[in-house]
C-alpha cells in the first residue's frame, strides 16, 4: 500500500518562474513530498529549460512524455499521489478544470488539489517571460528563482 503523500506538479515550465516556485512552496506545506514534472507539452515551444538546481534541490525533479496520467498511476504505486494545479485567476481553473474531465476520464481515481498563487504572481506566465526576451533578451530574469 501507498506510504506517504506525494504532490505531483506537472507542466511544460518554459521556463520555470517565481509563480512555479511559489505553488511548490504551498504544495511542500501540504504533502510529504512534491515531485514537479516537466511535460512535453505539444502545443507549446520546446526551448531550452532551465532550472535552478539550487531553488529547487529539495525537490524530485522529473521530465515525462506522454499522458500525465501515466505518470501519475506509475507513482501512485508506491505513495498516495494528488496531482497539484497552480491557479492564477478564474481564466486558469476555466482551463484546469476543462483538462482535468479529460483526466478523470483516462483515470478515475485521480486526485486533485488546485493551489492559488500569491497575489505578486498572477501576472506571470512562462508565455509573457518568453515575449519579454524577445523583445529584450534579459528582461525576464528578474521573473526567474
Amino acid at each position: 500500500f501507498p506510504s506517504h503523500d506525494t504532490g505531483i506538479y506537472a507542466g511544460s515550465f518554459n521556463p520555470f518562474h517565481l509563480g512555479h516556485l511559489n505553488i511548490v512552496q504551498k504544495a511542500s506545506a501540504i504533502f510529504e513530498k512534491v515531485i514537479i514534472a516537466r511535460g512535453m507539452n505539444p502545443e507549446k515551444e520546446h526551448e531550452p529549460i532551465e532550472w535552478n538546481p539550487e531553488i529547487l534541490r529539495k525537490y524530485e525533479v522529473t521530465e515525462f512524455t506522454g499522458l500525465l496520467t501515466n505518470l501519475i498511476k506509475e507513482h501512485s504505486q508506491y505513495a498516495n499521489v494528488t496531482l497539484v494545479k497552480g491557479l492564477r485567476n478564474g481564466d486558469d481553473l476555466d482551463y484546469e478544470v476543462n483538462q482535468l474531465r479529460f483526466m478523470e476520464t483516462m483515470y478515475p481515481q485521480l486526485k486533485v488539489v488546485f493551489i492559488q498563487c500569491d497575489k505578486e504572481y498572477e501576472h506571470i506566465s512562462s508565455t509573457a517571460l518568453r515575449n519579454l526576451e524577445r523583445i529584450e533578451p534579459g528582461l525576464s530574469k528578474v521573473f526567474i528563482p
